[in-house]
């Protein structure tokens, strides 16, 4: 096994351990993880982590301004990369070594929504599967 291919694993057991979420197919997460791949399940996972913030949301009998408050921060660019920087997922993307290896606000931002929409395609579609993650990632309904 090549060194690459050992440091690709690495990245992806990483990101399943700071997830919490064993992928049945791990061919699942690493699109998600680079950053060049990420996009259309960046889509995907945007549109999932406000799905779920409206139910949590709406479960809980809240004003819907009090939904367009928590959208409009708990889904929101800066909140989805500052999550990520903290729970140290940074370390799983595969950089752009032309950018010098670092990842900014807005890839790792894409990057959460791509690995939420990963999680959603691995687990079936499944809504609780995916709060887990969102949970464990600190994005779910402030408490």
């Amino acid at each position: 096994m090549s060194r690459d291919t050992l440091l690709d694993d690495e990245k992806v057991l990483r990101a399943e351990d700071i997830s919490t979420r064993r992928f049945n197919d791990r061919g699942n997460l690493r699109p998600a993880l680079r950053l060049d791949e990420n996009k259309y399940p960046a889509i995907l996972g945007g549109s999932v982590i406000r799905t779920v913030l409206i139910e949590q949301g709406v479960s809980r009998k809240v004003t819907l301004s009090a939904i367009d408050a928590v959208l409009s921060e708990r889904a929101s660019n800066a909140f989805l990369a500052q999550r990520g920087f903290a729970t140290g997922l940074a370390e799983c993307v595969y950089k752009n070594r032309a950018q010098g290896n670092t990842v900014f606000p807005g890839p790792m931002a894409t990057t959460v929504q791509a690995i939420i929409g990963a999680v959603f395609k691995d687990s079936s579609e499944n809504f609780t599967a995916v709060e887990g993650v969102m949970k464990a990632l600190g994005i779910s309904w402030p408490e």
